[in-house]
C-alpha cells in the first residue's frame, strides 16, 4: 500500500511534491510505520524505480528469449512505458537529487541491479552485428541512441497527450523502423 500510494503521489506530484506524511495519509498508515521500511522520500522512490526497472527487465528478457529480435526488443521497452504513463513520469520526470550529509552516496543508476538488465540490448545488438543485420560499431553507444530516440516517442506521449502526434501505434513502430534502418550496413 506504501509503493501504491507513492508511485501515484510521484506521478502526480512530483518528487517535490511529496511528502512522507502525505504518502501515510495515501496508504492509510501513520508516517511512522512508513519510516520505519523507508529513512526518507529518496529511499521511498529508489524502491520503486528498482521495482519498476526489474519489471521491465524480466519483460524484455522474456521476450528476447522467446524471439531475438532487436526491433521488437525496441517495440517492448517502448510499450513498457507507454502502458504505465505514471511509472514513466515517476522515473523519469524525477532528477535523482544526493542528499547532503545523507549515507545515500551514489545515484540510483549506480550499482542498479535491475537496471543491468538493460544490458540485454548490448547483447541484442551485437548478436544483430555478428548476423551482420546491422553495422558494426559500439554497442553500448548503439544503446544509448535507440534509447534517445525511444524517450523521444515515450516522452511526447506521455506528457504532452493533448498534441496531435498521430497515430501512436504508428508512431513508435515508424520511429523503431527508423532507428533499424540507421543501424543497417550500408556496404
Amino acid at each position: 500500500m506504501i509503493l501504491r500510494a507513492a508511485r501515484d503521489l510521484f506521478a502526480s506530484e512530483g518528487y517535490e511534491g511529496v511528502s512522507m506524511r502525505k504518502v501515510a495519509e495515501m496508504a492509510g498508515c501513520a508516517p511512522a510505520t512508513i519510516y520505519s521500511f523507508f529513512p526518507n522520500k529518496r529511499r521511498l522512490l529508489h524502491q520503486i524505480w528498482e521495482e519498476v526497472f526489474q519489471e521491465l527487465t524480466e519483460a524484455l528478457r522474456s521476450s528476447y528469449e522467446k524471439d531475438a529480435d532487436l526491433e521488437k526488443l525496441c517495440l517492448i521497452y517502448l510499450d513498457f512505458w507507454l502502458d504505465r504513463p505514471d511509472d514513466y513520469r515517476a522515473i523519469f520526470l524525477t532528477q535523482d537529487r544526493q542528499m547532503a550529509g545523507s549515507d545515500d552516496a551514489g545515484y540510483f543508476v549506480d550499482g542498479s541491479e535491475a537496471l543491468s538488465g538493460l544490458d540485454i540490448f548490448i547483447v541484442a545488438l551485437s548478436e544483430a552485428q555478428a548476423r551482420g543485420d546491422i553495422r558494426p560499431g559500439d554497442p553500448v553507444e548503439m544503446r544509448s541512441v535507440l534509447f534517445c530516440a525511444m524517450h523521444g516517442v515515450a516522452l511526447g506521449l506521455v506528457t504532452i497527450p493533448e498534441y496531435n502526434w498521430g497515430d501512436p501505434t504508428h508512431l513508435k513502430t515508424n520511429t523503431v523502423h527508423a532507428l533499424m534502418q540507421g543501424m543497417r550496413r550500408t556496404d
